[in-house]
This record gives structure tokens, C-alpha cells and sequence, in this order.
């Protein structure tokens, strides 16, 4: 064999060994043990027993407080305010002085009117003693006498306006407005004060019109508290419900008096819990429960999280009524977003 296919052939010979041990190495890789397969981790989560509570239905709401009567104190007649003795906040008794306006209009005006029915029962007097002799006629008697009563009249109305310069309380209670001083002008367009009675406080509170036949039918057993924002409570007594439903607010005012109006004053705000039932459920918290309002048990045999859509039975501002079937069961309180059906799960917490 000459020198050319001698090294012809060993060059195949080479190819054939290069290729024979590429195949080899690629046979041995895929075939061979690459490492440990990656498992993806089992979702940690924290269950929690559901508990018998009471669960208290119904809502809560905001309102002000009111006083049930305020009562403006306004003049019946005009002129400069002499005296004021009372200031915000004062007791005051009924017929208690709220101002004194200048009299001096009305004192002159009494004098004037007493003048008058003097002159005019004298001159009555005169022709009443005529007529009996024949020498004034009936229908001159008559005039005198219907001038004469005319007179008395307007004698009792300077009375009764002189007593209106001084301004009396109609009512006890205490002054919550006293806009007007000394000095200033007294008139019916303007009260002088403002009288409220601070144990008669009241709250108008607007409910949805969704709980208007609930609140209509249990009214006889609504349970009310009111309570402010620096601590104050009381609980409150039914006055009205608004037998209508405003229909731009889409509410109803459901009206209630304060049985401790100590530490509340009128304008205060307040929050109002209204309650119409209380009843004893096996319960959960509500951050058991998916935006969807379906919840994830743990399955018997711990391992996995089993879906379930459950009906409200009965809810209050923390917790939610279940089914007595589910005692003693797993729910998941925390992990349930990012769960699917029948996947594994492992529990790290169990609340009590």
C-alpha cells in the first residue's frame, strides 16, 4: 500500500474513534444520574379552629349629637340691650333674666296710654250722667264707651310691651348660644341666646335604606350605643324611625335619646353601634375568608388544603357564623390567597 491511502485510511480511522467517543459522551449524559430533581416547596400555612361566639348583627354609624328642644330667645320688641347677664354655657331657671332693653320708649308710651283712659273715663262719666237726664244722646254715649274701651286696650298692650323689655327665659336649662352684648340692638330678627336642655340629648342617625324593614321589625329590640371619640358611651332609647326613605341619600333617620348624656355636649361627633339580634354561632375570623367569600379547610389528614364556598350565616365587625358540621375542622388564616384546590400545604401555626 502506498504512502497516500495509508494516511487516507488513517485519517478515517480517526473519524470514526472521534466520532465513536462524541456518541459515547453523549450517552453517558443523558443516561447517567444528572443531580437531585427540583420539587417545588409545599405552601407554609397558619390554621385556626373555629369558636363558639356571640355574634352580634346589625351596623354602625356616625351622627352629631343634638339637644331635643333648643329654644331661641327672642325680644318681642326692639331697642338697645341695657343689660346681659348670661353668657354660653350658664344655667338658667325659667323666667330668669336674659336681657333688659332700654324701657325708657315703653315707659313713656304707658304714661300716654294711662292718660288717655283717665281723660276718656272722665269724659265717659260726664255723658253717662247726661244720658240718665236727657241731656247726651245714645249714640254719643255709645262712641265714649267704644273709645273708652279702645283706650284700655292700648293701655294693656304698653303694659305688656314695657314687660317684654325685659327678656325672661321660657324655659330651664342651659345657654349654648349667647350671641348679643350690651350695647348692641335688640330684635326680633336676632335671638339673644339660645336655651337647651343638656339631659335631653338626642342623635338623628341616617341608616341605609337596605335595613329599613330590619330595623322597622326588630325596633322593640334594638340594643344602641353611642359613644365618642374621647371615650364617653351611653346606651340610647328609641324615639322615632322615619317612616320614609329620603330619596337622594337613599337613608332613613332612625332618632334616639342618650340614657347617659353625661360628657356629651350638642354639635359632639359620635359613633353609633345599632344592634337588632344576638345570637351564639360557631364562628371564624373574618380574615379566614377569601375576597370571594369562599374559605380553605385543611384536610383530615393534614396535608393538603381542601376549597370551600360557604354561606354567610351571620357576621359583626370580627367574626362569622359557619355551620355546627365544621367543629373541631382547620381552617386556613393565613397562605389562602396563593393556594389552589387540593394542593399540599404545610402548617406552621396553629391559633387558638
Amino acid at each position: 500500500m502506498d504512502k497516500k491511502k495509508r494516511n487516507s485510511l488513517i485519517r478515517y480511522v480517526v473519524l470514526i474513534v472521534i466520532f465513536v467517543i462524541v456518541a459515547l459522551a453523549l450517552y453517558l449524559f443523558f443516561t447517567s444520574d444528572r443531580g437531585e430533581v427540583y420539587t417545588a416547596p409545599v405552601s407554609p400555612v397558619i390554621v385556626e379552629k373555629p369558636e363558639w361566639r356571640t355574634i352580634n348583627e346589625g351596623l354602625s354609624v356616625t351622627g352629631y349629637i343634638e339637644a331635643e328642644a333648643m329654644i331661641p330667645v327672642v325680644p318681642f320688641v326692639s331697642g338697645t340691650v341695657e343689660e346681659y347677664p348670661v353668657t354660653a354655657g350658664c344655667e338658667v331657671e325659667e323666667g330668669s333674666t336674659i336681657a333688659v332693653i332700654d324701657k325708657k320708649p315703653y315707659e313713656l308710651q304707658l304714661k300716654q296710654a294711662e292718660a288717655q283712659v283717665e281723660g276718656l273715663e272722665a269724659a265717659f262719666r260726664r255723658v253717662e250722667a247726661l244720658r240718665d237726664s236727657g241731656g247726651a244722646t245714645a249714640q254719643e254715649y255709645d262712641t265714649l264707651s267704644a273709645q273708652l274701651d279702645a283706650a284700655r286696650a292700648q293701655l294693656e298692650l304698653a303694659e305688656l310691651q314695657l314687660s317684654y323689655a325685659t327678656v325672661k327665659a321660657p324655659v330651664s336649662g342651659t345657654v349654648i348660644q349667647a350671641p348679643s352684648s350690651v350695647g348692641s340692638i335688640g330684635s326680633q330678627e336676632m335671638p339673644l341666646a339660645v336655651i337647651a336642655n343638656l339631659d335631653n340629648l338626642i342623635v338623628n342617625l341616617k341608616l341605609g335604606e337596605k335595613y329599613f324593614h330590619t330595623v322597622s321589625e326588630n325596633s322593640e329590640n334594638l340594643s344602641i350605643t353611642i359613644s365618642s371619640p374621647d371615650g364617653y358611651t351611653s346606651s340610647a332609647t328609641v324615639l322615632s324611625i322615619a317612616p320614609y326613605v329620603d330619596p337622594l341619600s337613599k337613608t332613613f333617620t332612625l332618632r334616639v335619646r342618650l340614657d347617659s348624656p353625661a360628657g356629651f355636649i350638642p354639635g359632639m361627633f359620635v359613633y353609633a353601634d345599632v344592634i337588632w339580634s344576638e345570637e351564639e354561632y360557631l364562628t371564624l375570623p373574618l380574615q379566614v375568608r377569601k375576597l370571594d367569600g369562599s374559605v380553605y379547610v385543611l384536610s383530615e389528614d393534614g396535608k393538603s388544603a381542601e376549597f370551600m364556598e360557604m354561606e354567610t350565616i351571620a357576621e359583626d365587625n370580627e367574626y362569622f357564623a359557619i355551620d355546627s358540621q365544621y367543629e373541631g375542622r382547620s381552617f386556613i388564616i393565613r397562605g389562602q390567597n396563593n393556594l389552589l384546590p387540593g394542593e399540599e400545604v404545610r402548617v406552621i401555626e396553629e391559633t387558638k
